[in-house]
Parts: structure tokens; C-alpha cells; sequence
């Protein structure tokens, strides 16, 4: 429904008349689309979760200098292309995950996180997109930030717990944060989304990791 006269456009409607919009935004997954394209899912705060395509960002530097990877956050530039897609014309980083990408264990968490959260979150739901949206960005600074493996796991645990109750699909905050706790959240959010969470193959080592500690 359109606003009252003179009121500002949403970011959709902004869109539909064919302007190109920036928003921020947060890359979910990202895949390979013919010889140089990539394709996407981004989680936003206006917008929801989107499908999108990337013209050239496997070659293209100056408009993804970062190429477009999991877990970049940043601005993307969104504009409708005449197939009907949305399109990324530019991303730009804002800031990153130093520590994820170069330790396997948060990776691996990390990883999962951005999984659950896309099979959970329906296309363009922009009614809970600016509480998802932050409860993700907070996650993922909470894995990049956690001194051991045991504090990026109970960061996993807030995080997929979270996911859950906003989802409609358990309340399981109350439980105490452990690997126990841990399984039963992936267990419901598999069940709701009936599919297997890839990246949860390699969450045992990391388990295991941190019983150690």
C-alpha cells in the first residue's frame, strides 16, 4: 500500500519505478552463474532476503572489491534488470570477518550460521528482515570476536536460538548453552526446513575442539 502524498518511497517501491537503491546488506550464500557472473542470496534490514545476480563480480574489482563472498557486509547497489531480477551493480564492503576466514573452527560456525539463517528466512519477509538483520550481524561479530572455540560456540548457539523463536519454530533460549542444547536448535531448524544443514558435517571436530578446552 502506498504512503500518504509526498511520503518517501520504500525501498521496494523505489525499485518497481526502476531507480537503483543501495542498501545495506549482508551475503548469505553465493554461488558461480555462467563464465564471470555470480549469484546470491544477501540478507537486508529494508528489503528481506533476496535473490540476486552479479554481473562480472568474478573479474570485476572496482565495483566488488572484495569479489562477493559469504559473510561480506557492506552496501549493495540493487537495480531491477529487464529479465525482472534484481541485480548487485556494485557491492562495497564495510567491514570484515579477519579472524572467520583464517580460523577453521569459526569458520565452520560461521558457516552454519549464514546457512540456517537463509533456509529459514523466506524470500523478501521484510516484516522481521531488521531483526534478523541484526541479530546476524551481531552473531557473526560474536564468532569473529570470541577468545576460544567454546565462546564462538555459545555465540553459534545465541544466535541459532534466536533464529528459532523469531522464526516461529522453537523456544529454546532457556536451555543452558552447550552442545547438547547446540543439536536440539539444528535438529529443529532441519525439521522446519526439512533439509539437512550442509555445513553441520563439519561442526563434530569443532565440538570435540572444544570439549578439550
Amino acid at each position: 500500500m502506498s504512503g500518504p502524498p509526498n511520503s518517501p518511497l520504500t525501498p521496494s517501491e523505489q525499485l518497481k519505478k526502476g531507480h537503483d537503491i543501495s542498501v545495506p546488506a549482508i551475503v548469505l550464500r553465493v554461488f558461480p552463474f555462467r563464465d564471470h557472473d555470480l549469484m546470491g542470496h544477501l540478507l537486508t534490514p529494508t528489503l528481506g532476503k533476496i535473490s540476486v545476480v552479479a554481473r562480472h563480480a568474478r573479474g570485476s574489482r572496482k565495483r566488488f572489491p572484495s569479489s562477493l563472498d559469504i559473510f561480506d557486509r557492506g552496501t549493495a547497489r540493487l537495480t531491477v534488470e529487464k529479465s525482472g531480477a534484481l541485480g548487485v551493480k556494485e557491492f562495497t564492503p564495510s567491514h570484515s570477518l579477519t579472524k572467520v576466514r583464517y580460523d577453521l573452527d569459526k569458520l565452520t560456525l560461521a558457516s552454519l550460521v549464514c546457512e540456517a539463517f537463509d533456509v529459514v528466512i523466506p524470500d523478501e519477509g521484510e516484516v522481521t528482515a531488521p531483526k534478523m538483520f541484526e541479530i546476524l550481524d551481531l552473531s557473526l561479530n560474536a564468532i569473529d570476536e570470541a577468545a576460544d572455540v567454546k565462546g564462538a560456540l555459545r555465540a553459534t548457539f545465541i544466535a541459532l536460538a534466536s533464529l528459532a523463536k523469531d522464526g516461529g519454530i522453537a523456544d529454546i533460549s532457556s536451555e543452558t548453552p552447550g552442545s547438547k542444547a547446540l543439536m536440539s536448535v539444528l535438529d529443529s531448524i532441519e525439521r522446519f526446513s526439512e533439509r539437512r544443514l550442509l555445513s553441520r558435517s563439519s561442526l563434530r571436530d569443532t565440538v570435540k575442539r572444544a570439549a578439550t578446552l
